[in-house]
C-alpha cells in the first residue's frame, strides 16, 4: 500500500505499506479447468467465489483496472502464465515496484475472464489513472492500494469517479481502508497548553490533554537506524484559503534540537521529512504549535508515512483509530476494504485502519480555482461510515525476481481489495450494474462487528455466492 498526499505531490510516495512476504513454497499443481490459473489465494474460497465460477459466471465482458506501485516484472508473470497477455498498461509505464503484478494476479485468479488493467499511480498522477482507467481502458471496476493522508475535505477523485460513474452504471471504484491502526495515526482536538520551542514560548497542542489523559505536549516515536520518517499533519480548515489558521510542526530529539521543521497556513497540510543516519535507534518528540486563530473548533491529524509504517508502524506514543480509506473514504459508493487474516477470516488485522472518515466540508467545482474547487464548512461534520467491507490478507500470491516465481504471504489491505475487485467481476458478468453489486456485497456481507456497521468489520466478511443469490435487490 502506497500512502500519500494530494497537497504535496502527486508523485510522492509517502509509504509503502502493503506487501508483506512469508516464507516461500512449491506452487500448486495446475487446475484442471481449461484457461484458468492456478488458484493460490485463500481468499477465493473464503468469499465463495468458486461457486460463481462453477456456475458459469467468470468476469467475461467485465474490464477490470488496477491502480498501485508498479508492475516490473510483468512479463515474468506473463510467461509463467498466471498473467494473460495484453493487459493494458496506462502510458506504457510499469513503475520500479512490482505490487500491482502481485494485485492484477489476484484479480485474475478470481475472475479469469476479466480484461486486466494497470496504472502506477505513484510514478503517474493518482487521479489522472482513475480517469485513463475509465475513459480509455473503458474500466467497469477500478481498484487502487495507493492511501491518501485524511484531510477533512473530498479528494478531486470524488469527482472523476461521479463522472465515470454517470458515463457507466457498472463502474465500481473499491480502494483499500490502510495500515496505519498499530500506532501510525493521531487524530483529535488542538488543546492547547504553553511552553517553549526552539527558545521561544508557543502554544502548543497538548497530545496528553486532548486524548483525555495527562498533559504531555510532545508525542514520542523512535526512529530506528538508518530509517527515513516521514510525518503528514493535517487539520480542518480547508485548502487555499489565507484565512485558515497557521500551524507549525517540529521535529525534536532528547536534547531539545529541532531536526524538522514546517509551518503553513493557506495549505492545511504540513509534511516533516527526517532520516535518522546515526546508527542507532533514535528517540524523537513531535510537537505541533498554533501560530495564528484560535483553538476552538480545531482538529488535528497525524499520519505516520515511510519505511517506518510498512504495515507494523513505529508507534507514536499518542495515537488513535481511524483514517479507513484516508481522504477517497468520503467517496458513498466506493468500497472501502478491511483486512482480516486468511487463516482466521473472521479476526480482523491489528493494522487495519477503522473508521468513520470525518468531512468537514463539501466541495464545489470552480474553474479558478487552484484546485478546481471551492471548499464550504458543513454545519455539522460528516461521519462517514468506512469501511464497507472486510476480506482477508496475508494470502497465497505468487511472488517474483523477474525470472523465478515463487508463493508467498501477500498482507496488508493492499492483498484485501483484489478479492473485493474479483467478487465485483464476477456479479458484473452475471447481470449486475454497478447498484446491485454494492447493495448485494454491503447486505450479504457475513457481521462479525457488535453492530450491523462496524469500525473495524464494516458490514462484514464479503460473501460472493450470497450477493448472487440476492440478486441485488
Amino acid at each position: 500500500m502506497l500512502h500519500r498526499n494530494t497537497l504535496i505531490s502527486a508523485a510522492l510516495a509517502l509509504s509503502a505499506c502493503g506487501g508483506g512476504a512469508g516464507g516461500a513454497n512449491t506452487p500448486p499443481t495446475a487446475p484442471a479447468a481449461p484457461n484458468a490459473p492456478v488458484i493460490t489465494s485463500e481468499a477465493d474460497a473464503i468469499l465463495h467465489m468458486d461457486q460463481l465460477r462453477a456456475a458459469g459466471f467468470r468476469g467475461g465482458g467485465v474490464r477490470v483496472g488496477v491502480i498501485s506501485t508498479g508492475v516490473v516484472n510483468l512479463a515474468s508473470y506473463q510467461t509463467a502464465g498466471v498473467l494473460p497477455a495484453g493487459i493494458y498498461i496506462s502510458q506504457n509505464t510499469a513503475g520500479t515496484l512490482d505490487e500491482g503484478s502481485w494485485m492484477l494476479e489476484l484479480v485474475h485468479q478470481h475472475a479469469p475472464d476479466a480484461v486486466l488493467g494497470f496504472c502506477d499511480g505513484v510514478d503517474l498522477d493518482f487521479n489522472g489513472c482513475i480517469k485513463d482507467l475509465g475513459n480509455n481502458f473503458h474500466a467497469d471496476i477500478i481498484v487502487d492500494d495507493i492511501l491518501f493522508s485524511g484531510q477533512f475535505y473530498p479528494d478531486a477523485t470524488a469527482d472523476s469517479v461521479a463522472q465515470l460513474q454517470a458515463a457507466n452504471d457498472r463502474l465500481v471504484f473499491i480502494h483499500l481502508s490502510g495500515n496505519e491502526q498499530q500506532g501510525g495515526y493521531w487524530q483529535g482536538p488542538f488543546v492547547p497548553t504553553l511552553g517553549a520551542i526552539a527558545g521561544s514560548q508557543a502554544t502548543l497542542l497538548d497530545f496528553g490533554a486532548a486524548g483525555g489523559g495527562a498533559s504531555d505536549a510532545f508525542n514520542a516515536i523512535t526512529v530506528p537506524a538508518n530509517q527515513r520518517l516521514r510525518l503528514i499533519l493535517n487539520w480542518n480548515d480547508p485548502p487555499h484559503d489565507p484565512a485558515n489558521r497557521a500551524l507549525s510542526a517540529y521535529l525534536i530529539d532528547a536534547n531539545s534540537q529541532v531536526l524538522a521543521h514546517a509551518a503553513g497556513q493557506s495549505d492545511s497540510t504540513l509534511l516533516l521529512d527526517y532520516t535518522n543516519s546515526s546508527g542507532a535507534a533514535q528517540p524523537l518528540r513531535l510537537a505541533v504549535t498554533l501560530d495564528s486563530g484560535a483553538a476552538q473548533g480545531l482538529i488535528v491529524q497525524v499520519t505516520e508515512g515511510s519505511s517506518t509504517c510498512n504495515i507494523e508502524c513505529q508507534p507514536l506514543a499518542h495515537s488513535t483509530s481511524g483514517l479507513a480509506g484516508g481522504s477517497i473514504g468520503d467517496i458513498a459508493d466506493a468500497l472501502v476494504v478491511g483486512a482480516t487474516f486468511a487463516k482466521s477470516p473472521n479476526t480482523l488485522e491489528a493494522w487495519s485502519n477503522r473508521g468513520p472518515f470525518r468531512v468537514d466540508f463539501q466541495a464545489t467545482a470552480d474553474a479558478a480555482s487552484p484546485d478546481g474547487f471551492d471548499y464550504s464548512r458543513l454545519s455539522m461534520p460528516l461521519q462517514v461510515a468506512k469501511p464497507d467491507l472486510v476480506s482477508p490478507d496475508c494470502v497465497t500470491t505468487p511472488f517474483s525476481n523477474g525470472t523465478t516465481l515463487t508463493n508467498n504471504q501477500f498482507c496488508g489491505t493492499s492483498a484485501a481489495v483484489p478479492s473485493i475487485a474479483g467478487a465485483a467481476a464476477l456479479l458484473e458478468s452475471a447481470g449486475f450494474n454497478r447498484a446491485q453489486v454494492l447493495k448485494a456485497l454491503r447486505t450479504t456481507a457475513v457481521p462479525l462487528g457488535a453492530a450491523k456497521w462496524d469500525p473495524g468489520y464494516g458490514f462484514g466478511l464479503a460473501d460472493a455466492a450470497a450477493a448472487l443469490r440476492s440478486g441485488g435487490n
